[in-house]
């Protein structure tokens, strides 16, 4: 699981989906890296670093109600302060976009709106505490990212303001904050980028630049943003199809993440756009036995992992099993269901299918070519 977005994502050509979460983690470990203090002067205090610390290990183990207790614990024992339920949301963020399912939207809509409520009266008491607008404008960020996700662009658009602005604060009352420039980078890229399908946001300077030099400065100076910085910059090779650069970016990654969902679905889709069709294959051969091990299913992800073998089967002369993969692809594609489960973080189900059946032309044609006499 890495942290994809903190407000804006990738969006191609009539793509609406969310790259993906991780924002818990950063605002955990702000809370693990703490010091006591003789008085509360920020939502940040000792008093809750032992059980933060407890729901990132759940959460590495991907024990992800453990972690949700946790953070309920939190809650409970800190009910005014907003972190515990910025955590427990960044859980079911987590879970909802790793294994592409909606079913836990209601839970983190509450919690989400909670950690804003509460945020924006934590600011009353810590008006000096860069921490308390890091956290707000984290909740904004998580907010507007599930927004767009649900397609509602201008309430988006203005978390994703309301957010900067708070990042902002932070980073001015403590310029030792260099963690604010992975969501700062974020929203200066994807925002550009939407221009082009976006009409509200049109008029808006092109950062696209200053953006990917703001995440390039998190992953360098980043304490606890680094690596969620270099899995950004992934995202925008790939975009921009800078797929030599997203790939060794992504092999930086390897030794921390190779059993990680998003990890492996991404470098088996830059191997794809590669024409490495091996390492394709048995990317997404590691990744449905991932997706097989866990409790959540979506017919969507099983689909375009099958589809991802057959391709690379079919480009590698395996025909045979190319059509017995894409058949699976095509079983499970009609089991999909749109209102319970997520679009992947690169490419709509629609496109998906659309190649699925391209391939399915190829292989009948294939098989008619081998049954023909010039073929015999």
């Amino acid at each position: 699981m890495s942290l994809k977005c903190i407000v804006f994502s990738s969006l191609r050509q009539g793509q609406t989906t969310v790259i993906a979460p991780g924002l818990l983690l950063v605002i955990c470990l702000l809370l693990i890296n703490i010091t006591t203090a003789t008085g509360q002067s920020s939502i940040k205090f000792a008093g809750v670093d032992t059980l933060v610390d407890q729901a990132i290990d759940f959460v590495y183990q991907k024990k992800y109600f453990d972690a949700i207790a946790m953070c309920d614990q939190v809650i409970r024992q800190y009910p005014d302060n907003p972190l515990g339920y910025l955590g427990q949301a960044g859980v079911y963020h987590i879970i909802m976009l790793n294994y592409r399912i909606t079913q836990f939207e209601p839970k983190f809509d509450s919690l989400a709106n909670q950690a804003i409520v509460i945020g924006e009266k934590a600011l009353q008491r810590y008006a000096n505490d860069a921490n308390a607008y890091f956290a707000l404008g984290a909740a904004y960020g998580f907010r507007g990212l599930n927004r767009i996700r649900k397609g509602e662009w201008f309430g988006a658009f203005k978390d994703g303001l309301k957010g900067v602005a708070n990042m902002k604060k932070a980073h001015e009352m403590n310029p030792e904050l260099h963690d604010v420039y992975y969501g700062l980078g974020l929203y200066y890229y994807w925002k550009s980028a939407k221009a082009r399908v976006l009409t509200f946001l049109r008029l808006m300077k092109d950062e696209r630049q200053k953006g990917i030099e703001y995440l390039k400065i998190a992953m360098q100076k980043g304490r606890l943003s680094a690596l969620e910085a270099v899995f950004a910059l992934i995202e925008i090779y790939y975009y921009e199809d800078r797929y030599e650069e997203a790939l060794a970016a992504s092999l930086s990654l390897k030794e921390k993440f190779e059993l990680d969902l998003n990890w492996n679905y991404l470098t088996a889709k830059i191997y794809d756009k590669l024409n490495r069709w091996a390492e394709a294959k048995e990317q997404f051969i590691r990744l449905l036995k991932l997706l097989d091990e866990s409790e959540f299913k979506a017919y969507s992800f099983l689909a375009e992992c099958h589809f991802g073998i057959a391709k690379a089967s079919f480009q590698l002369g395996d025909y045979r099993l190319a059509r017995a993969e894409l058949d699976q692809a095509l079983a499970l594609s009609k089991l999909y269901d749109p209102a319970k489960e997520i679009e992947g973080p690169l490419l709509d189900f629609s496109k998906v299918l659309s190649q699925m059946n391209e391939l399915d032309h190829q292989l009948n044609q294939q098989a008619r070519n081998e049954w023909s006499p010039a073929g015999r």
